[in-house]
């Protein structure tokens, strides 16, 4: 059946969801501690209520891939492609969505995740394409992103001496609109991506709910510029650890667990402030004379009027003592997650060394690199399918590029003066000059030996090594 789950898929998708409702702040209700959860009474059930709705989320699993997100673009990623493919940069995917905007999701769900994918797609035309239509955009090849929960199943064989995916099949949804024009329901529909005799077949099918069936709607062949069959399925997978088919771990996992333990601490915390938090007033040794005449006088509690009571009677407020295991709980949590990534929440204003800083950010950084690295290279994978479609010469650059270098030393006035001097009495180049400056974001990293040997003055020829 065409809606068959891959057995890694059904192991996953539940940490999948997790991840992404706790990223989200979605569906919160399903991680709250139920409390007495087999007692089915009116009572119980406002009891529960009143709990989950005094808990307080904080989202650190969320903010913290936001983080991730944030540093992997604090440049901005570097895309050239040929002239009839100009049109990547500010629509890719047919639906106005840039090359720029679609990477930074596809990073945030391989953050998240650890998976995803892209379909470079070409709309069936008849006849031939010509290149000023290319150039106008009437047709253009496109690339989707696809998440992890939507690649439902995959198989790969060996062919030849290559290991290459022979089936993969595509949740998504279509949305049918209702008759009157307004309305409109959402339609699981899947696409099945094979090779069969060796060339790529795309097939859409859709469910039918009066035989509970599913059915195939369209079959086509997509074809090269040249008019050439597919040898190769026309899908890249992402991956936290390698653009392979196999699921690779997820980096938020961890921490999203974690913070599910930190929000029933909240929600604990919060209850036992609502429940123990008032103060209470109270009086002992007291005759029912006295009561009596007390609740005829009135009783003021915070008036500033001093309230006289008998011989041998008492008056107190009982405080609750403050109850600081739910408290002790949370921030437990929250500097486990700091040691698993959540660098973001770590107290401002507290000295720390270089060589500390380098040891507890190299883990993530490292993580943050691998998956910049991959998801530049499925885009450039993405890419060159691409230039199959459009017809682009095989010399022609289709590359993008994403910031991969996320520890930036800094540099000391001392240690600049130094450089500089070694600089100016021969014992350093002038291109370890520009690399050390560059490294420390003192140059444009953009700037090139010669460029650089113009604006400080030089006037002697550079030779470059190839």
């Amino acid at each position: 059946m065409i809606n068959f789950q891959h057995p890694q898929y059904k192991e996953h998708i539940k940490k999948w969801e997790l991840i992404e409702n706790v990223c989200e702040g979605k569906n919160l209700k399903e991680y709250i501690v139920k409390i007495n959860k087999h007692d089915a009474s009116e009572s119980a059930v406002q009891r529960r209520a009143q709990f989950f709705n005094r808990s307080v989320f904080y989202a650190i699993a969320g903010y913290t891939s936001q983080g991730f997100l944030g540093k992997a673009f604090s440049e901005p990623a570097k895309c050239s492609v040929p002239e009839n493919m100009d049109f990547v940069r500010y629509d890719i995917d047919g639906a106005g969505t840039s090359i720029y905007q679609q990477c930074q999701e596809v990073f945030k769900e391989v953050v998240r995740v650890g998976r995803g994918g892209l379909l470079v797609d070409f709309p069936h035309v008849e006849g031939e394409v010509s290149r000023q239509d290319q150039l106008n955009g009437k047709v253009s090849a496109t690339v989707t992103n696809y998440t992890a929960n939507q690649i439902v199943n995959w198989q790969v064989e060996k062919i030849g001496a290559k290991l290459k995916p022979t089936l993969i099949v595509l949740k998504s949804v279509d949305h049918v609109r209702h008759d009157d024009g307004f309305g409109f329901d959402e339609v699981d529909i899947f696409i099945e991506l094979r090779l069969e005799e060796g060339f790529y077949i795309q097939r859409e099918w859709r469910h039918d709910p009066l035989t509970d069936k599913w059915y195939m709607v369209s079959e086509s062949q997509p074809r090269d510029a040249s008019g050439n069959k597919f040898n190769f399925i026309p899908f890249v997978f992402v991956g936290s650890e390698a653009n392979t088919s196999r699921v690779d771990f997820a980096p938020m996992y961890d921490i999203a667990r974690i913070n599910i333990g930190h929000y029933n601490n909240s929600a604990i915390y919060e209850d036992s402030v609502f429940t123990v938090g008032q103060v209470q007033p109270w009086m002992s040794g007291l005759s029912q004379d006295v009561i009596d005449d007390l609740n005829k006088s009135g009783i003021f509690i915070g008036s500033g009027r001093l309230m006289g009571v008998p011989s041998q009677e008492k008056f107190d407020f009982a405080q609750a003592q403050p109850n600081s295991l739910a408290r002790e709980a949370m921030m437990d949590k929250v500097q486990m997650m700091i040691g698993l990534g959540a660098m973001f929440l770590t107290p401002t204003g507290v000295a720390k060394t270089a060589t500390q800083v380098d040891g507890e950010l190299m883990a993530q950084h490292s993580v943050l690199s691998l998956i910049s690295a991959n998801v530049s290279e499925a885009y450039n994978d993405a890419l060159g399918i691409v230039k199959m479609f459009m017809g682009a010469s095989y010399d022609e650059e289709a590359y993008l590029r994403i910031n991969q270098e996320f520890i930036k030393p800094e540099a000391t006035a001392q240690e600049i003066t130094a450089v500089v001097g070694a600089f100016l009495q021969g014992a350093l180049p002038m291109a370890d000059l520009l690399d050390w400056q560059q490294r420390h974001g003192l140059v444009n990293k953009e700037k090139t030996l010669e460029e650089y040997s113009e604006d400080i003055g030089m006037q002697e020829t550079i030779e470059l090594e190839d």
